[in-house]
């Protein structure tokens, strides 16, 4: 995504060494979302949050004590929330009394910005201001309640005042990767539901030996991701599925197929183990007498290669979509790769239970 920085006029008088009252800094939003390496046209949900830090420097500080010492605006312009409004197309700072504000005309002080979102609160459990730390902590395991933890981050340096204010950009980047499952059956398949009957109980994904991360953090400074925490067989990532369904109009009578799609953001990770032994995708299903579970590693091997059988690890920015089916002799699916590029998995893969 790009931004920009556009001035709007309040009363009030110059505040601070060196910020200027009349000129807060709001963010506006260009056409187009920008991810690595494509552009795609992508209308902004209305409340998109941003969380923005400022420094008084024309770089961004390295270390976290450099950094909360270089905080703008009297050390305010720190996780400041920014909601984005479809109407006037800009993100402006939440509240009544903004706090980043752009310097003075007679101050040359040059400003560095970084980014986020979606926001994230410094009061919530998982913060992404910890210890003076200025980073973001996500645990990833249960995404159940389709939680929106597509985190991205842009940073931008040496801005001095601009005369007049002109726009400024942010180039977001994506800084998870993203896995979807279509689950698809011979007569259509839906979720079970009142935790009875016939259908898909669970979607559950873990790593067959290393480098599937439970914890995600991002440091905030230089947008560098790490993992922690192996997910594996007993402790396992939970996806949210749901029921969706499409039809084929080009026979008649047109027919529609019922199907689950099951989505979930992870942490990319280039983890040697998860390289050579993948991930287990393990499908919970109830055929209306009890849960029976099936499963598959997606890693290279004849029926997958190349990304798509995570050869080079999970690649932020990177959407991986697989294809399952449940038939009578168990579960097949077929993968590919979408850049939130896109790469095919040639062939199908058997499922056993």
């Amino acid at each position: 995504m790009a931004v920009g920085c556009n001035k709007k006029t309040l009363d009030g008088p110059v505040v601070m060494g060196g910020a200027d009252a009349t000129a807060p800094i709001s963010f506006g939003a260009e056409a187009g979302v920008e991810l690595a390496p494509t552009k795609v046209a992508v209308a902004l949900p209305e409340d998109t949050k941003l969380g923005v830090f400022a420094f008084k420097t024309a770089s961004v500080p390295t270390s976290a004590s450099t950094a909360t010492n270089a905080l703008w605006s009297d050390g305010d312009a720190e996780n400041l929330e920014y909601t984005w409004n479809a109407a006037s197309s800009v993100f402006k700072e939440n509240g009544t009394s903004p706090k980043l504000f752009w310097p003075t005309m007679a101050d040359a002080t040059k400003l560095s910005f970084v980014s986020y979102f979606p926001y994230r609160s410094a009061t919530a459990t998982l913060n992404p201001y910890v210890g003076g730390d200025f980073v973001l902590k996500q645990n990833m395991a249960d995404q159940t309640a389709a939680p929106d933890y597509a985190f991205a981050w842009a940073n931008l340096t040496n801005v001095g005042r601009p005369n007049p204010v002109i726009s400024q950009n942010l180039a977001f980047t994506y800084k998870v990767a993203k896995l979807t499952f279509r689950i698809i059956g011979d007569d259509g398949i839906k979720m079970q539901t009142g935790g009875t009957g016939v259908g898909v109980v669970a979607v559950k994904i873990y790593g067959a030996s290393t480098g599937f991360y439970k914890n995600y953090t991002l440091n905030l400074l230089n947008g560098v991701v790490s993992g922690a925490d192996d997910l594996n067989s007993t402790d396992k990532m939970l996806f949210k599925g749901v029921d969706k369904s499409e039809t084929d109009n080009t026979v008649t009578p047109a027919v529609t197929t019922n199907y689950v799609e099951a989505e979930g953001y992870v942490v990319p990770s280039v983890d040697a183990g998860l390289k050579t032994d993948g991930i287990v995708v393990e499908i919970v299903y109830n055929d209306g007498n009890s849960d029976q579970s099936y499963t598959a590693e997606i890693k290279t091997s004849d029926k997958l290669t190349g990304n798509a059988a995570l050869a080079n690890g999970l690649v932020a920015g990177t959407h991986y979509k697989y294809t399952l089916k449940l038939g009578k002799s168990g579960i097949t699916f077929t993968g590919k790769v979408v850049d939130w590029t896109e790469v095919p998995a040639d062939d199908d893969i058997v499922l056993e239970d």
